[in-house]
């Protein structure tokens, strides 16, 4: 009765007026600053992740698609949606056929304006580190590679005449065609360590190489041996 009294005698006064008005406002001030900052909870937990491609090493200017990708020089990230730059690439396979056209660096989002779809005829955008691109002359003489094309792994093998007789043996395993020549013969451009290059360039010049097709896919270790009239004497299991 007396919290009664004390409240109308507060209310009927001009000063007890303006005081409950004022903590009415503080009251919904209060209100309104939990409000906001629980809406902004609700928007900062709500906020949608798009995948991207961030470039993880420096990437020169007219480096293949295909290249980025098989040297994984990328990373897939996750930014916010608002923060996606326009053109943001999201699927590997959309590097494929493309060449960048300007360096990109470490950090930087892939996106569709970094590539051209123009294809590019320069082989040492293909190659890096040790790899170098070996050209070789195949004619009817030297062999074929009518069957092989651009892409294809071979393994080389070698025919070796001397004094003890001839032998053919593994040359190389696992040798990538960069370009492959026409059933008419021409060039062929194999990627090579440099540190092969002269075993290459002297085999080629004084022996007789042959090349075999390796499977496209879940190819297993090439076996080393060494074939010679003692080996196909003895040489029984049927065909």
């Amino acid at each position: 009765m007396q919290i009664g009294n004390s409240l109308g005698k507060l209310t009927s006064s001009r000063g007890g007026a303006i005081l409950l008005g004022v903590a009415a406002a503080v009251l919904a001030a209060i209100l309104l600053a939990v409000y906001v900052t629980r809406y902004r909870d609700s928007v900062k937990s709500g906020t949608v992740n798009v995948p991207v491609l961030q470039a993880t090493h420096l990437i020169p200017k007219g480096t293949p698609g295909e290249l980025i990708a098989t040297k994984q020089l990328y990373q897939p990230a996750t930014i916010a949606k608002d923060e996606v730059p326009a053109g943001a690439i999201t699927d590997p396979a959309v590097l494929a056929g493309r060449v960048t056209i300007a360096d990109i660096y470490p950090g930087h989002k892939l996106t569709i304006g970094d590539f051209t779809a123009e294809a590019t005829a320069s082989l040492n955008t293909k190659l890096t580190g040790p790899q170098r691109a070996l050209t070789l002359t195949v004619d009817a003489t030297r062999g074929s590679l009518a069957n092989v094309a651009s892409g294809d792994h071979i393994d080389i093998y070698q025919q070796l005449s001397g004094p003890q007789g001839t032998i053919v043996k593994l040359f190389r395993a696992n040798v990538q065609v960069l370009v492959a020549p026409g059933a008419g013969g021409g060039n062929v451009v194999l990627e090579v360590p440099t540190r092969d290059v002269p075993d290459f360039l002297f085999a080629w010049t004084n022996t007789s190489l042959a090349f075999v097709i390796r499977p496209a896919t879940r190819a297993t270790p090439t076996v080393v041996t060494t074939a010679d009239f003692q080996s196909m004497l003895k040489f029984t299991k049927p065909h």
